[in-house]
């Protein structure tokens, strides 16, 4: 066993392929012959989620610096509000099937009763059922991510997205989508699995009129009740940013999700029926705390 920044321990490990739909950077692919391996040149797509050693059974996967012992945690029994937050995870794979409306609309209840910032509500939900109406839109948003990569390699266009999104954005383009672009992570689209949307059948798209008050704010505070109502519901559910910028961009994604074009989709939510339960959870530390 071979000490790398990633390694599996190959003498525990059961080889069931768990670890290599649950990578979002597709580092793991399972061979029929060989088993796991990992793919060295995805490597550097590793941003240390802790997905792969949360949902292994036999704790056989290591990944940089996290350690079974120090980085994750063991699920309690209980049943209330703080169980729903250490159990909810962002969900890689779904199975095929839409979520029920009844469950949909649970969500959105929930939803309703979040906090604002105006007296007056401007989010609005689009809710796509549809996992063929999720593909036709996967196309666009596809080709719109492989032309951001070559504008990304443009000084001039780099500068002018800088001026668009700031320059914290722009460093997130850089650092963390522009190689998963060119590794082909949103090529792979079908029926069953992508790179955006994870398979899942159901997508929720929070938007609002352009200069309504304080939209943008309300639809995050949003969206986070949301995957909480859906972890209370068994549901599993993924923040997704990579949804809203093909939609703001490109008129026919519009068409497509029916948003008027007056507004500006600010985030989104895939929702499914998790294909794997986690086996710990993952902690997280703040950065730090200022005590006064």
């Amino acid at each position: 066993m071979e000490k790398l920044e990633i390694f599996i321990n190959y003498e525990t490990c059961s080889n069931c392929g768990t670890c290599s739909e649950i990578c979002p950077a597709f580092i793991f692919e399972l061979d029929s012959v060989n088993g796991i391996k990992i793919k060295q040149d995805f490597i550097h797509l590793c941003f240390e989620c802790g997905q792969c050693m949360a949902v292994c059974k036999t704790k056989s996967i290591f990944v940089k610096s996290l350690d079974y012992d120090k980085d994750f945690y063991e699920f309690s029994d209980d049943d209330n509000f703080f169980s729903i937050i250490e159990k909810r995870r962002s969900v890689r794979r779904f199975k095929p099937l839409p979520v029920k409306k009844e469950l949909i609309e649970k969500i959105l209840d929930a939803v309703s009763k979040a906090p604002h910032g105006d007296k007056n509500q401007h989010v609005e939900i689009t809710v796509i059922n549809n996992r063929n109406k999720i593909i036709e839109g996967l196309l666009l948003m596809s080709e719109f991510y492989d032309k951001l990569a070559k504008w990304l390699h443009n000084p001039i266009m780099r500068k002018l997205i800088q001026l668009e999104t700031g320059k914290d954005k722009l460093n997130t383009l850089i650092n963390h989508l522009l190689p998963r672009i060119e590794k082909g992570i949103y090529h792979n689209i079908s029926f069953v699995y992508d790179g955006i949307t994870r398979g899942a059948h159901t997508l929720l798209i929070f938007h609002a009129e352009k200069d309504s008050e304080e939209h943008k704010e309300d639809s995050m505070i949003f969206v986070t009740y949301a995957t909480l109502a859906a972890q209370a519901l068994n549901l599993g559910s993924t923040i997704v940013e990579l949804v809203p910028p093909p939609i703001n961009k490109i008129p026919k994604l519009k068409k497509i999700f029916f948003i008027p074009n007056s507004h500006e989709a600010i985030i989104s939510l895939i929702i499914g029926y998790p294909k794997y339960r986690y086996q710990r959870g993952i902690r997280r530390n703040l950065k730090r705390v200022h005590w006064l």
